[in-house]
């Protein structure tokens, strides 16, 4: 597996004391009311690197994806015997890119891709080969409390978005990995924009020429 791509445009953003949630001031009012705080991240950033232009497609990923609506879901329902058709629509894992696609009026296709620790690692090769352009956006927003046990340290909200093309200025090569490598890691992907010429996964290497 061999492959040349282009990836121009790219944003990563990480919650801070300053900033708990990125500008979504661009949205509608009405429709940013209703919104997640995870739908609000991964569109904050999809807006930051999608083209003009419709021709592409979407890559959604995340691992947890709306367990804080899924968590309202589940006390309402214990505590009224009944749940919000609204909170219920916001709780599917692709809420984020449905509401991209009525913003964007963008009539391609989505995926939506949660895999566990694999999460980037899997949802990201998927949009890498693609022979179509594709927008590949991955979103988490910080543990809710009920699952703070579960990490060796609170997970901060955190998102990146990528554009992906046959054509462009900043060349990458896609290849084969037949070793052992860890877990391709928000941190890992962001530092090959930053600071590396490769990232190594467990499966591919992807490196920037």
């Amino acid at each position: 597996m061999n492959k040349t791509l282009y990836i121009d445009n790219f944003a990563f953003w990480t919650e801070n004391d300053m900033e708990k949630l990125p500008d979504v001031s661009f949205i509608p009012p009405m429709l940013r009311r209703r919104m997640s705080a995870l739908e609000k991240i991964a569109i904050s950033l999809a807006a930051r690197v999608a083209p003009e232009s419709l021709d592409y497609q979407v890559i959604f990923a995340s691992r947890f994806g709306e367990w804080e609506q899924t968590i309202k879901l589940i006390r309402q329902f214990y505590e009224d015997k009944e749940m919000s058709p609204a909170g219920f629509s916001n709780s599917v894992h692709n809420a984020s890119m449905g509401h991209l696609s009525l913003l964007t009026h963008n009539k391609n296709s989505y995926t939506s891709i949660a895999g566990g620790e694999k999460t980037i690692e899997n949802a990201l090769l998927t949009a890498l080969i693609s022979t179509k352009p594709v927008l590949f956006v991955y979103a988490e927003e910080h543990n809710p409390a009920e699952y703070e046990h579960l990490f060796e340290k609170p997970m901060v909200s955190h998102g990146c978005a990528l554009f992906i093309t046959q054509t462009g200025k900043n060349k990458f090569e896609l290849s084969a990995n037949n070793q052992t490598s860890p877990v391709l890691t928000f941190e890992k992907l962001q530092n090959l924009f930053e600071h590396e010429i490769e990232i190594q996964t467990s499966n591919w290497f992807l490196t920037r020429k």
